[in-house]
């Protein structure tokens, strides 16, 4: 994820410290997560720097499960501000998160237990994601949930990344874009 944050940061024409400015993070934070160093950032951040930068939370999620092709154009963020939802419509954030890993774990015909001991979290653990009682959590907590989700399939590392690229969408309030192969 750090490549592809400098890379959209340097296209923007924009220091680490304005990005931190306009995100609300310490230029330091910033600077580690450019580098690599922060193992397990939070989708709260991820969709701040998504858009202070005006692209996908999404093209940040998929880049830390993978890094993304040479020349890639990030996909401009389209998310529905908030005045436009439709009254009732779920909010974003970790209670849509919850549901949404809630459906695909029950299409799965998966218990909790057994998804916590395909990702080696606690199933109570899993039950706080789908309650979304976990503000934010962070992108490798996401991909070991897809990968469990996955099951044997989760060596496609396009598909993983982009199942985390779905999910992060959700949390962050955009809409999803799915592609369905002919």
């Amino acid at each position: 994820m750090g490549a592809m944050l400098r890379q959209l940061r340097t296209r923007a024409g924009i220091t680490q410290r304005e990005l931190a400015a306009r995100d609300g993070l310490h230029r330091n934070y910033l600077g580690a997560l450019e580098r690599g160093t922060v193992a397990n950032p939070g989708l709260a951040t991820a969709t701040r720097l998504a858009r202070a930068l005006d692209v996908s939370v999404s093209v940040l999620a998929e880049s830390f499960v993978r890094p993304a092709p040479a020349g890639r154009t990030a996909v401009r963020r389209g998310g529905v501000p908030a005045a436009e939802r439709v009254p009732g419509a779920s909010e974003p954030g970790a209670p849509a998160l919850g549901r949404a890993l809630r459906l695909l774990r029950r299409r799965r015909e998966l218990t909790r237990a057994a998804l916590a001991d395909a990702t080696g979290m606690h199933k109570n653990y899993i039950g706080s994601l789908e309650e979304g009682a976990i503000a934010s959590p962070g992108l490798l907590t996401l991909t070991r949930l897809v990968h469990g989700l996955h099951g044997s399939a989760a060596r496609d590392t396009d598909a993983l990344a982009a199942s985390v690229g779905v999910l992060a969408c959700v949390f962050a309030g955009e809409p999803v874009l799915v592609r369905v192969a002919a």
